[in-house]
């Protein structure tokens, strides 16, 4: 008899990323939890034809696989590593604990790196004789990094793979991503804020350039490709093969903090950048929300003779598409999420997916013929032996008849009716979706159906959707959220309308305190590192003054601003909450400060009402996906507990 998934099976589970093919085999990362040493574990690995799979290196933070020559390269720890690809042991090349980016040279010979140094430590270092702390810049802090340090130092070296040494090298005076590279021509492809000595905002563009290299550094020239879209924001730009053009994933910020990424052209000859996907209703490169997924690999890459491949997200699933440099065509497309891939030939390409259904596995497509096969699942044997809670979809009319939302139930079949658990996505601006969930794979196991849906503000359901929620926060996402709960029970014969639960962080926990401030419908709450008081995030958050002023429509300190804000805030409606409540946080968390969940657990404790707080050690905002897998099974634990106790 198969077993249900359960919250420790996480340890069990692996998942591939950064798929690349290199001769006959496919190498990719493995990535896993190491229960023992309390971390994630990221090791080398390569499959052959026959789909069997060999270790290349067993190192605890491998990743960026290239083939340069004869050699395997990749980064581990910081450190930058060749390898024979006929065998051998590797060898170092660059020892230096702070390479964060590696690219390809494209001559065979050369790659480039980015070295970051800081004489800061992050966050939080217990010393026998500490050292203060000096805040000058007005962006000083990130979630899942710590503090930055004002004097950060960054570098860009050009190194021979074949002799180790460093043939160019040149800092920086500002961070910047190093995305593409052609050492032929000495020119590189790099993402940087436009306007980066700002004093008093933060930079939030993120224009691209070709940095063309010389021999003098003095005599270097900069292509600014994003000219006509000033306040762009890119992610991605990768040169085509012949050079003539460069392709980028990114948005004009038409619409703050909700801008749809579309795919751009940009003629190196003609200097002009055209927007390929304006018209089409997809989210180029976007994600869907998942705990299970790490070290996602490239969004875009060329198949051959010119044709460019991207994913993309539409209502909840991923597509793959094709530019030919005259049509777009979309040549893959299911409910399933595309972490990464990798082509095979001239029509065969390489799919690593993720579903409801199977956590991953690898599947060849050819594109002209359709077919799919799968080739290799590194949860094989698991799957044999596990059951998946089963999810169905289902679609309802928002309330005020202006959109379609779109939701999931996941749950094991059941001869009684099933206890739920209202589930609310963070962002808002990200998606539920077609892809596994390890939490709620673990929640099904403990009897509970899950109901999880996109309200208005969601991705990959087009702008219009996205931009809805814009200045309103509270009002017709918290309709749409619990349309979607009412459009569940009413389909699903097998769930229990008086069993509810909620639970949500980041947005879902501004959303769950919300919810339990305007209803006593629940039967208990899990609000997880929330938004509860605006006023105090747009000064504590690492990003509090421009999301709060995107997201709320006007900044604090315009006319009404202050009113606004206290209107929007859970915290103003936590004296009528009479649904027991657990508070959870991460003492770490710089993008919602645990001064968030404080003051909601504090006037919530006032009311008589059950309510407990519950702090992780250690742990940054997105804990729940990354954080130390430990406190990961402990959080998971403790949601369940908490409703168990108020299970009728």
């Amino acid at each position: 008899m198969q077993k249900t998934i359960q919250n420790a099976d996480l340890g069990k589970l692996t998942h591939l990323s950064q798929l690349t093919k290199i001769k006959d085999q496919i190498f990719a990362i493995k990535n896993s939890v190491n229960n023992a040493a309390n971390i994630y574990q990221h090791e080398l690995i390569s499959l052959d034809k026959n789909h069997k799979a060999q270790l290349w290196s067993h190192s605890l933070n491998v990743s960026s696989p290239m083939q340069i020559g004869d050699y395997l390269v990749f980064l581990r720890g910081g450190d930058l590593y060749k390898m024979p690809l006929n065998g051998g042991t590797s060898e170092i090349i660059l020892e230096d604990k702070n390479v964060t980016t590696l690219i390809d040279g494209k001559n065979g010979r050369d790659v480039y790196v980015k070295t970051e140094y800081t004489a800061v430590p992050p966050k939080f270092d217990n010393t026998i004789r500490p050292d203060t702390r000096r805040v000058t810049k007005f962006d000083n802090r990130a979630d899942g990094t710590g503090w930055i340090d004002d004097n950060n130092k960054y570098a860009i070296l050009r190194l021979d793979v074949l002799t180790g040494k460093i043939v160019d090298r040149r800092e920086l005076k500002y961070n910047l991503d190093l995305v593409d590279a052609r050492a032929d021509n000495n020119d590189l492809l790099v993402l940087r804020g436009r306007y980066p000595e700002l004093q008093t905002a933060s930079d939030e563009t993120k224009a691209a350039y070709i940095w063309h290299l010389a021999e003098r550094t003095d005599d270097d020239q900069i292509t600014d490709i994003s000219h006509d879209v000033l306040k762009g924001q890119f992610s991605d730009a990768k040169f085509s093969p012949d050079y003539t053009h460069v392709y980028l994933i990114g948005n004009d910020a038409s619409h703050p903090n909700c801008t749809v990424n579309d795919l751009y052209e940009y003629d190196i000859d003609k200097q002009r950048l055209i927007d390929l996907t304006h018209d089409l209703e997809i989210e180029v490169g976007g994600s869907i929300s998942t705990d299970f997924i790490q070290n996602h690999g490239s969004s875009m890459r060329w198949l051959a003779d010119g044709l460019l491949l991207f994913t993309a997200a539409f209502h909840g699933h991923s597509q793959l598409w094709l530019y030919n440099g005259r049509k777009l065509h979309c040549i893959w497309e299911d409910h399933q999420f595309l972490i990464d891939f990798t082509p095979l030939n001239d029509q065969e390409i390489m799919l690593n997916l993720s579903s409801t259904q199977c956590a991953n596995q690898l599947v060849t497509f050819n594109y002209e013929t359709q077919e799919s096969k799968v080739f290799y699942n590194p949860n094989e044997e698991f799957d044999k032996a596990h059951t998946y809670a089963q999810v169905s979809d289902f679609v309802t009319t928002s309330k005020d008849n202006k959109f379609s939302i779109h939701g999931w139930v996941l749950k094991h079949h059941s001869a009684k009716k099933l206890p739920v658990i209202l589930y609310v996505h963070g962002g808002p601006q990200a998606a539920y979706g077609d892809v596994y969930f390890h939490e709620f794979q673990a929640l099904a196991s403990r009897g509970y159906a899950i109901v999880y849906v996109n309200p208005r503000g969601s991705t990959t359901y087009r702008q219009d959707f996205e931009a809805a929620g814009i200045g309103r926060m509270g009002k017709e996402d918290y309709e749409d959220v619990m349309q979607g709960l009412d459009a569940a029970l009413d389909e699903f014969d097998d769930l229990d309308a008086s069993n509810l639960f909620i639970a949500g962080g980041s947005y879902g926990g501004f959303m769950t305190s919300w919810v339990i401030g305007h209803t006593d419908r629940f039967n208990a709450a899990c609000v997880q590192r929330p938004v509860s008081d605006w006023h105090a995030l747009y000064g504590t958050s690492d990003i509090g003054v421009r999301f709060c002023r995107k997201e709320l429509g006007m900044d604090l300190f315009d006319e009404g601003g202050m009113q606004f804000y206290w209107n929007c805030s859970p915290l103003k409606y936590a004296k009528q909450v009479v649904t027991p409540t657990r508070i959870q946080h991460g003492e770490w968390d710089m993008r919602c400060p645990v001064n968030q969940s404080e003051a909601l657990f504090t006037v919530i404790k006032q009311t008589g009402t059950d309510v407990d707080y519950i702090r992780y050690p250690q742990s940054f905002h997105g804990f729940s996906r990354n954080g130390k897998p430990n406190l990961r099974y402990t959080r998971t634990q403790d949601i369940y507990e908490w409703f168990d106790k108020y299970k009728k």
